[in-house]
């Protein structure tokens, strides 16, 4: 059995990666300060910006695979802390791919798609060249470029939205969109923003699949759909009977923004279609499969 260490185990994406991998591979789990509930086998809490601790902790569990979910995701904080925002996605991550490169482990690092600029007006490839527009998309494609140099297995995979539960129940974007709603605030959603959002557990078991495989390189792994950020928000809404009458359809346009948001960042995943067995589902079809109990904390069966 491969020795898996997988980091964010605490976040949305991380805990689904590491409650997928039990089993299957001979797993580490590793979380900052909040310890996630029902996820089996080992999990431990480790600094990842202590480049020392960190070098000591893998030198001892040596994985064969490393799956790197951990990041300051939020971009709007990452405009405002750039020096923790830094060290949490940039140096740890350089940390990490060292580490790979001198244990001989495979490296797969979680990128977004908010290293493009949404200008294109056609899907994004892998091949397609970068342009953030925000400090968050500049940190991510600056570890990017870390991982493709350090490393010598490596994988990248850029993601989108993702929707699902998460450990504290805040982190999916259903869930911020369930708090929203409970709370009677109002919700602006923007109609001519386009992302491709993809379930939790459809890209946790795409991730796993990547990262075992022979496959090196850039994949994007996004839904199948492209939708606007209006069309998300209701289509969610409405498939659990949620209030609906404080969500408002607003336009980029009349909100200013520093940086900028990106308007069509819709990812084309045909590659990892051709190169995976996983399904890669649109939200509409996820959302048949889902209850809202399995989505309020408890993992979904998908």
């Amino acid at each position: 059995m491969k020795r898996l260490l997988v980091t964010g185990a605490s976040g949305l994406l991380g805990s689904h990666v590491a409650r997928l991998a039990i089993g299957r591979f001979d797993t580490l789990g590793l979380f900052q300060s909040f310890r996630p509930a029902n996820i089996p086998g080992r999990l431990e809490s480790l600094d990842l910006t202590d480049a020392t601790a960190v070098r000591s902790r893998l030198d001892v569990f040596r994985p064969e695979l490393i799956v790197h979910c951990a990041a300051l995701a939020d971009a709007d904080r990452a405009q405002r802390e750039p020096d923790l925002a830094r060290r949490v996605n940039v140096d740890a991550t350089a940390t990490l791919a060292h580490c790979a490169r001198q244990l001989g482990a495979k490296m797969l690092f979680v990128s977004t798609d908010l290293i493009f600029d949404g200008r294109k007006g056609a899907p994004y490839i892998e091949d397609d060249p970068p342009c953030p527009l925000s400090f968050y998309g500049q940190m991510k494609l600056d570890a990017e470029r870390i991982v493709r140099a350090a490393s010598d297995k490596w994988l990248i995979a850029r993601t989108s939205l993702i929707v699902g539960p998460s450990p504290r129940g805040n982190r999916g974007l259903n869930e911020k969109l369930a708090a929203a709603l409970q709370q009677g605030r109002v919700v602006k959603l923007f109609v001519d923003e386009f992302r491709c959002p993809v379930v939790a557990c459809d890209l946790a078991a795409a991730i796993l699949e990547l990262a075992d495989s022979p496959h090196t390189g850039v994949f994007h792994l996004a839904g199948s759909e492209r939708l606007s950020r209006y069309e998300i928000g209701m289509r969610i809404a409405r498939r659990f009977g949620w209030p609906t009458a404080t969500l408002e359809a607003a336009s980029i346009r009349e909100v200013p923004m520093n940086p900028p948001r990106p308007t069509n960042l819709v990812l084309d995943s045909g590659k990892a279609r051709s190169a995976l067995k996983t399904q890669l589902r649109g939200l509409t079809e996820a959302l048949e499969s889902l209850s809202e109990s399995s989505w309020a904390g408890r993992p979904p069966a998908c």
